[in-house]
Formats: structure tokens, C-alpha cells, sequence
């Protein structure tokens, strides 16, 4: 009798607690896959898996950007040794430039800067321009690391950038059985090297992970022929908008060309607002070796 009483209200507290309570949240459904715009990001990803590189390449690197009616200029030699990423940076100086850009001096209030009494001055530190020439921004990871290799910082009086932005090892993965995107085909387009399909990439998850939003895939070849990104390294303002990525075909490979990004802030509170920025890899060419030392770290 007792032990039928407490059964009775056990059976009428988890009746109490049933009631009114909220059934479970659905998953929201992934939409179904386009089958022709899937077999050709398949396509755009084997030929990623298939690219064989030559072990050295050397190029110049520009980084260009537009404030206040200014184009501001900074070069780097680049060298990059394919096997496992190094990528050795030294800045060029250019005598003439640097006379105009440090004239004058700044105006600041409490320690930040509001002025400065050259037009021609830099207002912002960039970062260096630590780029893989044949990234693939999210489409294959091709290093787990890479080792980045420098001038030394004081032969660069212009660029003495603040704590450095952290470089974006694994924009996305691959994977055989998981959809990272949603793929849509926007149409056929004339690029400057030829005709490409443009995809529209929807992340299905973690945007911040999955960082592709358009993808042009050359017709010839199945190349990467253009991209967008939402976002390279991961500091800001250059994680925080969408970047254009361009590639140029040289003899059957294809390399960074061109980054462009458009509406950059830097700064907190009293904001520096850069129209436009490019960075331009130029001059690509293929020694047979490099020296060792070469992408020795430097302290």
C-alpha cells in the first residue's frame, strides 16, 4: 500500500513536470545540394590536391592603400620555399619615399595620434605581407605550419606595427563526408585570364571557420581563377571585411596575384579610415636553390 502510494507520486511529480514543457529544438535542415555546382567545387578541389610546385619561388610584394586623396607604397622581397611554407620577407626602402614620409612630426593627445604635420606621413602600420603565393584560402590546407622569416624591424622605420596580427594557418578543411558549404552556381563570367564559372559559397557553419564567399573556377583548367574571403590573418580590421583575391596563371601554375580590400578601419576611437588597400605579388620567378640561411630566424 505504501510502496503503491509512492509509485502513484513519483508517477504525478514527473506528470507535473511534463506538463507545458517545450519539445525539443528541430535541427534547422541543410538545404539540398546543387549536384552541378558541387561536382564543380569537386573539381576546383582536386586540382588543388593535384598542384605540384616548384620548390622555390621569389617575387616582390606590394602593399598599396589609399587615405585622404594618398597612395602610400611599401615593398618587400619575398623568397618561399614550397616543402614546408618559409616564407623570408625583407623590406626594400626607397630612399626618396622615406624623406617625404618622415617629415614633420605627429600631434597626439593622450597618446594617440589626431595630426600630423606632414601630409605626406603614414597614418597606419601594416602588416607584413606573410601570405603563402599559392594559398588556397580555405579551399585545401596545404601546411599545418609554416615558419615565417623577416628583415630585421629596424631597417624599416615606417613599419613598426603593433602587436602583430596572427597568421591564419587553416581558413577551412576538406572533408570527403561533410558539407561545409552550400554551393550555388551564379553563372559564367570573362575574367582577365579567360572564362571561369562563378560559385556562391554559404558557410553551413562557424562562418568564421569557413571563410569562402564566391569562388570563379577557370573552365579550362579547373583552376582557382578568383575568390573572395571573408577576412585574412585574424586581427583586426583585416579579418573583418571581404577580401578579392585574384590568381595568375604562369606556365600551368597559378599564384596570387592580387588581395583587395575596401573600407578598412584602424585604430579605437579616433578612427583612421583606409579607402582601399591592395597587396600585389609581382615578378614571380623560380630559382633552382636558395641559400640555407636564407630562412634562418632571425632574433
Amino acid at each position: 500500500m505504501k510502496r503503491s502510494a509512492f509509485a502513484a507520486g513519483l508517477a504525478l511529480a514527473a506528470g507535473a513536470v511534463s506538463v507545458g514543457a517545450r519539445p525539443r529544438p528541430t535541427p534547422t535542415p541543410f538545404p539540398s545540394p546543387d549536384p552541378d555546382a558541387e561536382r564543380i567545387f569537386a573539381r576546383a578541389k582536386a586540382w588543388w590536391q593535384k598542384r605540384k610546385d616548384l620548390p622555390y619561388l621569389q617575387y616582390g610584394a606590394l602593399i598599396r592603400y589609399r587615405h585622404a586623396g594618398h597612395i602610400i607604397d611599401t615593398w618587400w622581397d619575398a623568397t618561399f620555399r614550397t616543402n614546408d611554407g618559409a616564407l623570408h620577407l625583407a623590406y626594400i626602402a626607397v630612399p626618396e619615399d622615406d624623406a617625404k614620409r618622415l617629415r614633420g612630426f605627429p600631434i597626439s593627445i593622450f597618446g594617440i595620434k589626431i595630426a600630423d604635420t606632414n601630409p605626406d606621413a603614414e597614418p597606419i602600420n601594416v602588416q607584413e605581407p606573410d601570405i603563402e603565393p599559392n594559398s588556397s584560402f580555405g579551399l585545401l590546407t596545404r601546411y599545418q605550419s609554416r615558419v615565417i622569416v623577416t628583415s630585421e624591424p629596424t631597417e624599416n622605420p615606417l613599419n613598426n606595427p603593433s602587436p602583430r596580427a596572427s597568421q591564419l594557418h587553416e581558413i577551412g578543411r576538406v572533408e570527403v563526408a561533410t558539407r561545409d558549404y552550400d554551393v550555388r552556381i551564379v553563372g559564367d563570367e570573362t575574367l582577365r585570364t579567360g572564362e571561369a564559372v562563378h560559385l556562391k559559397m554559404i558557410p553551413l557553419r562557424d562562418p568564421r571557420q569557413f571563410r569562402l564567399r564566391d569562388l570563379w573556377v577557370d573552365k579550362a583548367s579547373d583552376a582557382t581563377a578568383q575568390l573572395v574571403v571573408a577576412g585574412i590573418y585574424n586581427g583586426k580590421p583585416y579579418d573583418a571585411i571581404q577580401w578579392t583575391v585574384r590568381y595568375v596563371p604562369i606556365d600551368g601554375r597559378w599564384y596570387v596575384q592580387q588581395l583587395r580590400g575596401d573600407g578598412m578601419h584602424f585604430g579605437f576611437g579616433l578612427e583612421v579610415l583606409i579607402d582601399a588597400m591592395e597587396i600585389d605579388f609581382v615578378d614571380y620567378h623560380f630559382p633552382q636553390d636558395v641559400p640555407k640561411e636564407t630562412f634562418e630566424k632571425l632574433l
